[in-house]
């Protein structure tokens, strides 16, 4: 009996926590657009505006990496003019309210950048 409930408690445990852990490690854009609703509280309006500057900003991300395949300074510098033009296409659609937020998300955002960058070189 008590190994029934040992292993109907995991398995409760496993399945709460899969979820959780899923959401955590969601990236790219996706995961993006998820900060952004939570943190900068956006209206549907901007989330479907923003979603939209995003899913265009993977299909160029997607060019990018097949025309600088092995060209790593190329592609960093597509990135960063990518990431530039994602910033302000999303600030026009921001409250200045939520524009100083996005300043922080901005500077988090660039600063883990850097520190991968340092590690992959």
């Amino acid at each position: 009996m008590k190994g029934k409930i040992l292993v109907l408690s995991f398995l409760i445990l496993f399945a709460v926590t899969i979820p959780t852990a899923s959401q955590e490690r969601r990236r790219g854009f996706e995961g993006y657009l998820e900060r952004l609703k939570t943190e900068l509280n956006l209206t549907p309006e901007q989330t479907a505006k923003i979603q939209k500057i995003l899913e265009s900003a993977q299909k160029q991300a997607e060019i990018d990496r097949q025309k600088y395949q092995g060209d790593r300074e190329a592609m960093f510098k597509a990135m960063r003019e990518r990431w530039e033009k994602i910033d302000k296409e999303i600030e026009t659609v921001l409250t200045k309210e939520q524009k100083v937020k996005y300043e922080k998300i901005k500077k988090e955002r660039r600063e883990r950048m850097r520190e991968w960058r340092e590690r992959t070189s």
